[in-house]
């Protein structure tokens, strides 16, 4: 970004190097508003008070009353719009303060100009007219000038001092006019992110499809003629094989097929058949053992009750 003087004097946040605007705002408007208030009670009970007065120095009283009493109500305003942050009141105060301050530009060097040229009457009358000794003379002359640059000192203290506060008055308008900038894009980008429209005004958004329509498929005659069938959206996903009866339990039709021959975990297929068969055998072959046991059992207590043989 490149450098501006306007951004150095006029965009900052702070003054006095660490102070927010926001609190010069209302530190300058509470004073502004307790001076230009108290010199406008002065001036205008100096214009009513006082008879003997020049038309000319009566109009520069009354346009000295106008200007301080708009100044203390546009400090009133500036004062209710840094405490509410709102633009409008402190960008009249502020238009307020510039034009309060090229007036105070105006009225100090006229002033300036009929004090040196005071002075310069006063010397010529009262110090070296008046007074002999030249020593009195340097004195008085020494002292007219000190009139006049304490009158200079004190005019352009006050100058600076409300130079300084238009300063602070413009950085807090624009840090409002920031904020509010800022605040304003972010409702304009949270209203179009949930708008259905595009920003370059197309109705929808379209995606980028990676996929080229230049070849399209070969369509099947059979579907291009008329046909007499309906169209079913649905047969692809239906069973192809017939509905099955459960013989055993009742006429409740089942949509599944019969069961198909399984394969074991060892490999080989089985079927219910072939299992009764197998129990069958075992059972047989377990009968057949018992009865061989059986007879084992019996020829062994026979030979065991047979009398010993005779010697």
């Amino acid at each position: 970004m490149a450098f501006s003087y306007r951004r150095l004097f006029f965009g900052g946040n702070t003054f006095c190097c660490c102070l927010p605007v926001r609190l010069g705002m209302i530190v300058l408007t509470t004073l502004t508003c307790l001076i230009a208030g108290l010199l406008s009670i002065i001036i205008w009970f100096e214009v009513s008070s006082t008879k003997y007065m020049s038309p000319a120095e009566r109009a520069a009283f009354v346009l000295a009353g106008l200007s301080e009493t708009i100044l203390f109500v546009a400090s009133i305003l500036g004062l209710v719009g840094a405490i509410v942050r709102k633009q409008n009141f402190t960008q009249i105060y502020a238009y307020t303060l510039y034009t309060h301050f090229f007036l105070n530009i105006l009225v100090i060097a006229y002033f300036s100009y009929e004090v040196a040229r005071a002075t310069s009457n006063t010397e010529k009358v009262a110090c070296i007219a008046a007074i002999k000794d030249a020593q009195a003379q340097q004195q008085c002359t020494d002292l007219l000038s000190f009139a006049t640059w304490v009158y200079v000192t004190i005019a352009g203290t006050i100058l600076l001092l409300e130079l300084y506060g238009s300063i602070i008055v413009a950085r807090y308008v624009n840090q409002l006019q920031r904020e509010k900038r800022e605040a304003r894009a972010f409702r304009s980008d949270t209203d179009q992110a949930f708008q259905l429209k595009a920003r370059d005004g197309h109705q929808y958004t379209k995606l980028p499809d990676p996929e080229s329509h230049a070849t399209l498929p070969i369509l099947d005659p059979s579907y291009l003629g008329p046909s007499s069938v309906e169209f079913d959206p649905y047969a692809d996903e239906r069973p192809t094989h017939e509905p099955t009866r459960a013989p055993y339990y009742d006429n409740t039709t089942y949509d599944a097929a019969p069961p198909p021959i399984d394969e074991g975990y060892g490999g080989g297929t089985w079927t219910h058949d072939g299992i009764a068969q197998e129990e069958k055998a075992k059972l047989k072959l377990r009968d057949l053992e018992e009865e061989a046991r059986s007879i084992r059992t019996d020829e062994h207590h026979v030979g065991n009750d047979s009398p010993p043989p005779k010697v």
